[in-house]
């Protein structure tokens, strides 16, 4: 069930949806095979897990070997005992979630599956109380944010399965176990040997993809935009959150000051080094 929502997901058109005036190349290269990114050391390569081109012939095969046939007169399917195949997918209520989940939405029924979309505000699908905290969900999407280092033992191992009794502690809340899996993100993050973080990080990737207990879309963008005149400003790969860094350098010729715009609140104050 899960390889065929793969399969019927047509990432490239969900991320044209939201970044429409990216070129086709650009917006390729946020496809996400894994829940690694392909640029980060730890990637397994495509060659050792499985990917999962769009090919909603193979994940509409899929869903008929598991007994979920379709009804061409409702556009659904159905299995034996006449239950209709119908997923509730919860996310927040932010524009660009609305966008590319009505594609989505529209991808799946291709496939013959029915979504109920359920878009909600982020105080309570992040709540300590609701939502994602207490697995409140059947699908569910939110962006997460990576780092140099993927980490990922608090969102992988069975151990961190967040339950009424470890007190709802833990990130994953796939709620998958895989034994192998979880064994060697423990490994992948208990050893500064980065030969062996590696390859353990690439069972976890093999496991991962195999099992698709979830479904890594795509990476999102960021974008910046300066009034021309604007000199100085200089953005080097991972320093998107500290692009300030040389604002002594800055300049418009003629004016002595300079607004910045965010399309949201920063999380931290920008370092000023004048």
């Amino acid at each position: 069930m899960r390889q065929a929502l793969e399969y019927c997901t047509d990432k490239a058109s969900l991320i044209k949806s939201v970044y429409p005036l990216n070129s086709d190349a650009d917006n390729q290269a946020l496809v996400l095979n894994s829940f690694i990114p392909s640029v980060q050391w730890a990637y397994a390569g495509d060659a050792n897990i499985t990917i999962y081109p769009f090919d909603a012939a193979k994940g509409g095969a899929l869903l008929d070997a598991a007994g979920w046939t379709m009804n061409t007169d409702l556009g659904y399917r159905f299995n034996a005992a006449g239950d209709e195949l119908v997923l509730h997918f919860t996310t927040t209520n932010a524009t660009f979630r609305q966008t590319w989940s009505a594609v989505w939405e529209k991808q799946m029924k291709n496939c013959g599956i029915l979504i109920i979309r359920q878009m909600v505000p982020s105080s309570w699908w992040f709540g300590d109380t609701t939502g994602i905290k207490r697995r409140d969900f059947q699908l569910g999407a939110y962006a997460w944010v990576g780092q140099p280092d993927p980490g990922g033992q608090t969102l992988y191992a069975c151990d961190q399965i967040p339950t009424v009794e470890n007190g709802w502690t833990g990130q994953n809340i796939m709620g998958w176990c895989n034994q192998l899996a979880s064994d060697n993100i423990k490994k992948a993050n208990n050893t500064l040997i980065q030969a062996d973080r590696k390859a353990a990080y690439t069972i976890v990737q093999q496991e991962f993809t195999k099992d698709v207990p979830s479904i890594p879309l795509f990476n999102r963008a960021s974008y910046y935009a300066w009034a021309a005149g604007f000199t100085g400003l200089s953005i080097a790969p991972g320093d998107q959150d500290y692009y300030t860094w040389n604002m002594e350098k800055w300049a418009i010729a003629g004016k002595d000051t300079i607004v910045l715009g965010f399309t949201q609140e920063p999380s931290t104050l920008f370092p000023a080094r004048c």
